[in-house]
């Protein structure tokens, strides 16, 4: 599958626009902590997110404060974390990847971002309000749309202008 660019490094993460996503959904837990119960990430791939959220700017990979043991939270220095208080999970907790069993992702996006989400079919709105659960993905091109959707969590936790990085 050729996906289109997503999300130009310019693109304010309130404005995010994707493809649909192919195939029935994963089955989700319908209870906390919500998590992927079928079609498990490949992990080379949930391996491949982690190492974007360790390359980004003022991130530190430590545990989730929300999420079960073994969850990979990305939480960016406060000197960054210019965001508005719906930007994080928790103190400045923005997005993390879920253990290798599931393979999800938890992020913090603005509203129209998780209509987008979840009307293309990549994932399900979660708990607290404004974060969306973002399905594992299945293969490389999945893995490009989780990928940018990660970095438009990581802009709006920096709330820069416009939804630009921070320099």
């Amino acid at each position: 599958m050729n996906l289109p660019e997503l999300d130009p490094p310019e693109l304010d993460p309130a404005e995010l626009t994707l493809p649909e996503r192919s195939g029935p959904p994963p089955l989700v837990s319908p209870d906390d902590p919500v998590e992927q119960v079928t079609q498990p990430a490949p992990r080379h791939l949930q391996e491949e997110l982690l190492q974007v959220l360790e390359t980004l700017p003022g991130v530190e990979i430590r545990p989730s404060l929300v999420c079960v043991p073994g969850t990979k939270a990305g939480h960016l220095t406060p000197t960054l974390a210019h965001g508005p208080v719906q930007a994080f999970l928790a103190g400045t907790e923005f997005a993390h990847l879920h253990p290798v069993y599931d393979g999800s992702l938890h992020l913090m996006l603005p509203p129209s971002a998780v209509d987008a989400v979840v009307t293309a079919g990549w994932g399900i709105p979660a708990g607290p309000t404004g974060s969306v659960l973002v399905y594992g993905p299945r293969d490389d091109a999945e893995a490009e749309v989780a990928r940018h959707l990660l970095l438009a969590a990581y802009r709006y936790a920096c709330a820069e202008p416009g939804g630009s990085r921070p320099s």
